[in-house]
């Protein structure tokens, strides 16, 4: 059997800078009761040889490093949580990736946390909230955040996070339970409605969790973008609005199920989906079912199905994919292991990926280290995870 390769896109890491920066905050829970769920390298590790998880692409989540520190403290903690997944890729350079978290809404130290993470770290993008503060992406105090990450062409993942108006319509409920999807809803809407994502072409934006409820509301976009006095400035039609939804990414954390997928799909490039868990705040029995659905959904292709797996996600993420290759070439694929794949998983080349967009993108490409395979080796002591 064909090894299959699984590249997981939307996986958090919680190092001890941000484990402290909630203690300090005096967080017990995340977003509206959200138990803070325990996390380690070596758990992590574990996690991913159970599920088939050749890497993961790390980040940080909500609450952001503003959140938790305040408009002073927020660039000194997104530092160090950069600095921390790179100290993890420096560890294991085929089995993590990582998005680099940023101190917004300070957008002068968020542009010199860009340079620092992208250049400097060679982290593979970024992830964004979909609000800070209550201030939403496509306003005008983040065009400048916006205009150097589509220099860049960078990726960029869209984080749900609770929204400003939560205590009045949360119902009591934690914020995943309704607010995350409609977040995302609201976020991409102000983005195509400002014209947003037209200025800003070279984004790769993936949106998590299926798009959350934007394929739901896409026709609704598409068909009010037909009256001009609703999108003043963004010269929208209802064939731009789908073109663009179209040109996003979409990771189906949690919403690789047949009523999700039906109504994804009608929207969505199949080559933009991608794989994701959501580790470690979904529980795995969910993550299982996850990838069980997604194997057995009728509309796909095994061929589709296995692009979905990796493939999709090598160009997004160019210095991992670069790593893997290294280790491709020499007859190894990290996290993979000789008969092994999920059960009614389509059976996948293990994929030797050849960083497309390396040049383009013009970053320094974190290296594999000379020596034996270090991808699978022991994991950090307690005492020396990255802080």
């Amino acid at each position: 059997m064909a090894a299959t390769t699984r590249i997981d896109v939307h996986a958090h890491f919680l190092p001890g800078a941000y484990l402290e920066a909630v203690q300090e905050a005096g967080l017990a829970s995340f977003d509206g009761g959200i138990p803070v769920p325990g996390w380690s390298l070596a758990g992590a590790l574990d996690f991913m040889g159970r599920q088939g998880v050749t890497a993961q692409v790390l980040s940080v989540p909500s609450p952001t490093a503003h959140h938790l520190a305040g408009p002073a403290g927020a660039p000194r903690l997104a530092r160090r949580l950069n600095e921390a997944a790179a100290e993890i890729i420096d560890r294991h350079p085929t089995r993590f990736g990582a998005l680099a978290h940023l101190p917004l809404p300070d957008v002068d130290a968020t542009l010199s946390e860009i340079d620092h993470s992208l250049d400097g770290l060679a982290l593979d993008g970024v992830i964004l909230a979909t609000n800070y503060a209550a201030t939403y992406l496509g306003e005008p105090a983040f065009d400048p955040v916006l205009a150097e990450l589509d220099r860049r062409g960078a990726t960029v993942l869209l984080h749900p996070t609770a929204p400003a108006c939560f205590a009045e319509t949360g119902l009591g409920h934690p914020a995943p339970l309704v607010e995350f999807v409609f977040d995302v809803a609201r976020t991409v809407t102000h983005l195509l409605y400002t014209g947003a994502l037209a200025r800003y072409p070279n984004l790769r934006i993936i949106l998590p969790h299926a798009g959350g409820a934007v394929p739901a509301l896409a026709w609704r976009l598409s068909a009010f973008a037909a009256q001009p006095a609703l999108t003043p400035g963004a010269n929208l039609d209802p064939d731009t609005v789908l073109a663009q939804l179209r040109s996003l990414y979409y990771d189906l954390a949690l919403g690789a199920n047949p009523h999700a997928l039906s109504t994804l799909l009608e929207i969505a490039d199949p080559g933009h989906l991608l794989f994701g868990t959501d580790y470690p705040f979904s529980p795995e029995p969910l993550i299982s079912a996850n990838s069980r659905s997604l194997a057995g959904y009728p509309g796909l292709t095994d061929n589709t199905r296995c692009s979905i797996a990796a493939d999709n996600a090598l160009p997004l993420f160019p210095h991992l994919a670069a790593r893997l290759a290294q280790m491709a070439r020499g007859g190894i694929v990290a996290g993979t292991r000789p008969g092994h794949a999920l059960a009614g998983a389509a059976e996948c080349p293990a994929s030797a990926p050849a960083g497309p967009g390396l040049a383009r993108l013009g970053h320094p490409v974190r290296p594999l280290r000379s020596g034996p395979d270090r991808a699978t080796g022991p994991a950090l002591p307690a005492d020396q995870r990255p802080a």
